[in-house]
């Protein structure tokens, strides 16, 4: 007869059994880190990540509260700069890196300063209360000077990733020009027809695929003098021209430097040039830079280059036009297609989250109008913000650096047409005149 104690040890022995084997499915005891079959020498696959969906935390909300000065202004502008104010005191609620520096000489502290940069990026917001602050003072006397306007907002930040940090209103796309192509040395792609309208065409297209609609063709073809270095024009006169005919905000500057074609200097091909045989390229070298211009700053803001090496059989053909499927079958045509995306993505990167910016070009009958083309995204009841230029024109070395801009008004889109939009003035602190800057706030 078993014993009680002795049927006791040996459940125990089994559950214990039961339990390693087990463990055994979430530790691996072995280097290399993968876990074999007991029964066998066949590695077990791991688990691929796709099987668990990630779990994403929700957006964190907080309460802020903001304020702005009645001073000089009306109620609805100080309401205004008041949420503005909200908006930028909760972006420092999340994401956000501190920056110190100290300085101690002779054992006193010279230099104590703070740097917050903010990378937060706020979803939405919701106005929950509002009004101008009492005007007593927390002993009951009556306060002095002018009062705030207080609001406080229920801000939703998030890190969800093709969002723009800061405030409302990124999400409009700026239109963008793109210029003609040029080539200095236009004799290195004799064997490529149509070259540099096909191209700009090809770019258009990438472009317009990757889900950018706010773009226009530049067609005035650009005449090169020859043994002259290409570089941006940033002539005032020529980008104020740029940009009074596309109304656009940025200029996309495209240059091929290269597209030269080779052969080697191998035995076989010195034989064939000693018997005057032909000898075809066998290597080409493709090399594009290209320039984006702020035309209402008047900058170049980004540039980048491209380049590729084709071996084999690189010479296209006067009967392949660049754009050509036939052309793009080619290898030199793969490289070209290669650059093609590689711009077009560098580009658009580059203008993500670039806030919108363009002026009042004409007032009618109490309504302003607004040079805003209606595939920037933007709708009916958006809020823009008027900024005035202050002070004179800061000027360095002969050259006009820029102008201060304070924000004077705040407007609200009424209607959008194709070219342009009818706005209505909500708030102001002073005059709107022609000429003005209209920026998203």
């Amino acid at each position: 007869m078993w014993s009680y104690g002795r049927l006791l040890a040996l459940t125990i022995a089994l559950l214990s059994s039961h339990a390693q084997a087990g463990l055994l499915d979430f530790f691996c005891m072995q280097s290399e880190g993968n876990c074999e079959e007991a029964g066998g020498g066949e590695k077990s696959l791991p688990a691929k990540q796709s099987e668990i969906p990630p779990i994403l935390a929700p957006a964190p909300c907080v309460d802020v509260k903001g304020s702005a000065s009645m001073e000089d202004v009306d109620e609805a502008f100080a309401r205004k700069m008041a949420i503005r104010d909200a908006l930028k005191m909760a972006s420092l609620k999340n994401n956000v890196k501190i920056r110190t520096d100290q300085r101690v000489d002779d054992y006193q502290l010279t230099l104590d300063s703070t740097r917050f940069t903010s990378h937060s990026k706020i979803k939405n917001y919701t106005l929950v209360k509002e009004g101008i602050e009492s005007s007593e003072d927390m002993y009951g006397q009556t306060k002095e000077g002018a009062l705030n306007y207080e609001v406080v907002l229920n801000v939703c930040l998030t890190e969800e990733s093709g969002l723009c940090t800061g405030l409302e209103g990124n999400q409009y796309q700026t239109r963008l020009a793109i210029a003609p192509i040029v080539m200095p040395l236009a004799s290195q792609a004799r064997d490529i027809s149509n070259l540099l309208s096909g191209y700009q065409l090809a770019l258009e297209r990438k472009i317009k695929h990757k889900g950018y609609r706010n773009f226009t063709l530049l067609l005035d073809p650009i005449d090169l003098q020859p043994n002259h270095i290409v570089t941006p024009n940033l002539n005032p006169k020529q980008l104020t021209d740029i940009r009074n005919k596309t109304g656009a905000q940025f200029l996309l500057l495209t240059v091929i430097r290269s597209a030269s074609a080779h052969s080697d200097t191998g035995m076989l091909n010195t034989a064939k040039r000693f018997y005057n045989v032909n000898v075809n390229p066998e290597q080409r070298y493709i090399e594009l830079d290209w320039y984006l211009v702020d035309l209402m700053s008047q900058t170049m803001i980004h540039q980048a280059r491209g380049e590729a090496d084709v071996e084999g059989d690189v010479l296209v053909g006067r009967d392949r036009p660049f754009g050509s499927g036939s052309f793009f079958a080619t290898k030199t045509g793969k490289a070209f297609d290669g650059l093609l995306n590689q711009q077009a993505k560098n580009v658009l990167d580059a203008l993500h989250c670039k806030p919108f910016e363009s002026q009042v070009i004409d007032i009618q009958n109490g309504e302003y109008i607004i040079y805003l083309h209606e595939a920037a995204g933007a709708k009916v009841g958006d809020d823009l913000a008027v900024y005035h230029t202050a002070g004179r024109p800061i000027r360095f070395g002969g050259s006009v650096l820029g102008q201060d801009q304070v924000p004077g008004a705040f407007l609200k889109i009424k209607r959008i047409l194709p070219k342009f939009a009818i706005t209505e003035l909500t708030a102001k602190k002073g005059v709107v005149q022609v000429g003005d800057i209209v920026k998203t706030w």
